[in-house]
C-alpha cells in the first residue's frame, strides 16, 4: 500500500465500496502479529490469537482494546502500513518493532504511545 500527499481522490463511503469486514466489524481467529494477542486491520477487522478466548475476560478487553484502534482509524486519527504509522496527522517510521513516535521510540503495542494509551483506557 502507498501512502500519497497531495492530489488523491477520496470517495465516500457506502455500502458498495466499504470491505465486508468493515460492515461486519468481523472478528476472527487469525495471525496477530509476532508476540501480539490481537490486531486492528486497515480493512475494519480484528484478527485474534487462537489462544485467546473471545469470550473470556482477556478476549472482551483485547476487543475492546482493538475496537479503539478501528474507531481511530475510521476518524482518520490513525493509519498504518507497514513502515509507518499515521498519527493525528503526523507519520511515525515503524521499523524492527519499534516506533520512533511523538514520544519518542518505543517497542509497538507500548503504553507510550498515545493510540495505545486511548486504546488501553478503552478496555475498562
Amino acid at each position: 500500500m502507498a501512502f500519497k500527499l497531495g492530489n488523491e481522490k477520496r470517495e465516500f463511503k457506502n455500502s458498495n465500496n466499504i470491505s465486508f469486514a468493515k460492515k461486519t466489524g468481523a472478528i476472527r481467529y487469525g495471525d496477530a502479529g509476532e508476540g501480539a494477542l490481537a490486531q486492528a486491520n486497515m480493512d475494519g477487522s480484528i484478527d485474534i490469537d487462537p489462544s485467546v478466548s473471545m469470550n473470556s475476560p482477556l478476549g472482551k478487553r483485547i476487543i475492546k482494546h482493538e475496537q479503539k484502534h478501528l474507531e481511530q482509524m475510521d476518524e482518520g486519527k490513525a493509519a498504518y502500513g507497514d513502515n509507518w504509522v499515521m498519527w493525528e496527522g503526523n507519520i511515525y517510521v515503524r521499523k524492527n518493532g519499534f516506533i520512533d513516535g511523538p514520544n519518542g521510540r518505543w517497542p509497538e503495542g507500548d503504553s507510550n504511545h498515545p493510540w495505545e494509551q486511548e486504546a488501553i483506557d478503552a478496555e475498562k
